[in-house]
């Protein structure tokens, strides 16, 4: 299975409600690398606009159930992030 499809999306070109709806439809597909190059704009944007990466990852983990869920969350976007899976989920369960 490719990791890639036939089609680009030009990520720069999406407003950020469009890139959410995408890695939505997205999801759980055979595409990552669309997947992770649409998760990079998102971030990129977010530090853009000043967001540290403890916010960007408590609005992540907003309204996951702690567990599995967050255990998900945190496989999914850490390398992104540039963190371990265990760095995500502390920075996650801080209060």
């Amino acid at each position: 299975m490719p990791d890639t499809p036939d089609w680009k999306i030009d990520v720069k070109g999406l407003s950020v409600s469009e890139i959410v709806s995408l890695l939505r439809q997205l999801d759980g597909s055979k595409y990552r690398n669309t997947i992770l190059e649409l998760r990079q704009e998102l971030v990129r944007r977010a530090r853009a606009e000043g967001a540290s990466d403890d916010v960007i990852i408590r609005t992540l983990a907003r309204g996951v159930a702690r567990g599995l869920n967050l255990d998900a969350v945190a496989k999914q976007w850490a390398s992104t992030l540039g963190l371990s899976v265990r760095e995500f989920k502390r920075i996650a369960n801080v209060k």
